[in-house]
């Protein structure tokens, strides 16, 4: 299986694909319907909306591995927050920087608290907005960590796909009990449609770890068969057959690029697509749509909008990978082995076996 360090490629690419068609969902849809006026483009890029379900796969897969190899609670915080908070950082800058010197409601200038609870990643939990819309996503993913954290402290990781059919059932009863309210911070923590997405991928994980058993193909199955009730309001509220198919077929793709099948995906251009694809997600709506803004006034094509605001995003995505991503990261790694060296003793983890030892994927986005 085509590695570097302990990166699985394969994902590393699949994750790359998945910020590409986000990003050309925003700028080849999305942006004409928060701000109507050019000419539409022949070809829908609405379905790039569900990279994001293919994210939150990718996490639960990775996380997972993650938690299993941190010595403790305060060694997986950290390294979660090591991996994830420089490029945010520097791109929340970058964002409220552009959003105070040329505004695009919702994109406008935030107010401090408005900025400090965006601080956290979590701005929605604080019931404040985010600044940039793709922020909405890290929301969700900072609830994940903290339930991994919580099996991680209580050391019931042996006990993880009973926990994930409770925390989806919990999404269940959720929905029949309250109308759920888009990103309300009861509707996040509950995740009710998205717990099965990372269920899925830690569900992955632990079967291409050759620890699979019968509760994770029971568990595997409940998520992905829980996606035939449809989308919820993020989803664009898609039908229950459309979202269990893209739900199978999602799965599926993982699950391809989790094996040496990966291999084929990772020439080296799309290697660096996946290197990049954070911060690409990160940068690509409050750059892009000022980009296309400025061409609508000026009277370009949309598709020349569209490809010259893709070419930024990924320019600026490349700068911040290269100037603060990489350096941040090299310096928290070596701050984290020394953390983890003085570190407690291990917590209790599932007995490894021989699949074990394969390569770990790309942190998520």
């Amino acid at each position: 299986m085509k590695t570097v360090g302990d990166r699985l490629l394969g994902l590393d690419v699949l994750r790359g694909f998945a910020a590409l068609a986000v990003m050309l969902h925003h700028h080849g849809g999305y942006y004409d319907w928060l701000y109507p006026g050019r000419a539409s483009l022949p070809v829908d890029f609405f379905p790039g909306h569900f990279g994001v379900e293919l994210f939150f796969i990718i996490s639960g897969f990775v996380v997972l591995m993650t938690t299993e190899r941190s010595k403790g609670v305060q060694a997986f915080v950290l390294a979660r927050a090591t991996r994830l908070l420089p490029a945010y950082l520097a791109a929340l800058l970058l964002a409220t920087i552009i959003v105070i010197a040329a505004p695009m409601p919702p994109l406008d200038p935030p107010t401090l608290r408005r900025f400090l609870a965006n601080l956290t990643m979590a701005p929605l939990l604080f019931d404040e907005r985010v600044i940039d819309l793709p922020y909405w996503t890290l929301n969700y993913e900072v609830v994940f960590y903290l339930f991994m954290a919580l099996v991680l402290w209580s050391r019931r990781l042996r006990s993880l796909e009973w926990i994930a059919l409770a925390w989806m059932a919990l999404g269940a009863l959720y929905l029949l009990l309250v109308d759920p309210l888009p990103h309300h911070r009861t509707t996040i923590v509950a995740m009710p449609y998205y717990s099965n997405f990372f269920t899925i991928g830690m569900c992955l994980y632990l079967l291409h770890a050759g620890r699979g058993r019968w509760i994770t193909w029971v568990t595997l199955a409940m998520a992905i068969a829980i996606s035939a009730r449809g989308g919820g309001p993020q989803a664009f509220e898609v039908s229950g057959p459309l979202y269990f198919t893209l739900t199978v077929a999602l799965t599926a793709l993982v699950w391809g690029a989790a094996m040496p099948l990966g291999q084929r995906l990772a020439a080296r251009p799309l290697a660096f697509l996946g290197r990049i694809s954070y911060p690409l997600y990160l940068v690509h709506v409050v750059i892009g749509f000022e980009i296309i803004r400025i061409g609508v006034e000026r009277g370009w094509s949309t598709w020349t909008g569209v490809v010259i605001a893709g070419a930024a995003s990924l320019l600026a995505a490349t700068l911040l990978h290269v100037l603060i991503e990489v350096p941040g990261q090299r310096l928290s790694r070596a701050a984290l082995t020394r953390w983890t060296s003085a570190g407690p003793a291990p917590v209790e983890r599932p007995v490894m076996t021989a699949g074990t030892d394969t390569a770990a994927a790309s942190d998520p986005s």
